[in-house]
């Protein structure tokens, strides 16, 4: 959607021991949502995980009959390069040292954890091609991975907001192509 809208919604598992198999709404963030995007029988809802309290949602609606279907363009993504998707937080543009964007899990290790402990990647973003460090971090619990030092210029020069959507296409060993969704 070209509006940027946020509904509070609460998913609930019930009966189950992974939340991959069946989740369920609970309030009335769910329905409120349901009503005021006019989704009705037939709508797909693709939902991506941004993080752990942010999801995105994109509606394809079904055609009109009388409404001529026309294909897309193919998408870069169809060439199955790995890659991932951020929608920008505060942390990943606000201007600080300790400004970072973390790596989505399920990206980091599907190419190991190790090819971002201290590496150097080179971004090419839709203005400016900069060069920045990884960095890994692991507790008792989790590990995390993130892109930190020279993130911050690639995101002023390349006129990055907060809101923004990028996609991040590995295109070589150590090189990431950004563009903005």
């Amino acid at each position: 959607m070209s509006r940027q809208l946020e509904w509070h919604i609460m998913f609930r598992t019930h009966g189950v021991t992974d939340p991959r198999v069946s989740a369920f709404s609970i309030g009335d963030g769910f329905p409120k949502f349901m009503e005021e995007n006019n989704v009705e029988l037939g709508t797909l809802l693709v939902i991506e995980r941004v993080d752990v309290e942010l999801l995105h949602v994109t509606i394809y609606r079904r055609p009109d009959e009388t409404t001529p279907v026309l294909t897309p363009p193919p998408s870069p993504q169809t060439d199955l390069r790995p890659h991932f998707r951020k929608t920008l937080r505060a942390t990943n543009v606000r201007v600080s040292k300790s400004t970072r964007l973390d790596i989505p899990t399920a990206f980091w290790r599907s190419l190991g954890e190790e090819r971002f402990n201290g590496a150097w990647y080179t971004l090419e973003g839709p203005l400016h091609t900069v060069l920045v460090k990884s960095a890994t971090y692991s507790s008792a619990k989790q590990t995390f991975c993130f892109l930190t030092k020279g993130w911050i210029d690639f995101v002023a020069m390349n006129r990055l907001n907060l809101g923004d959507t990028v996609v991040f296409t590995l295109v070589d060993v150590a090189e990431f192509e950004v563009t903005m969704v």
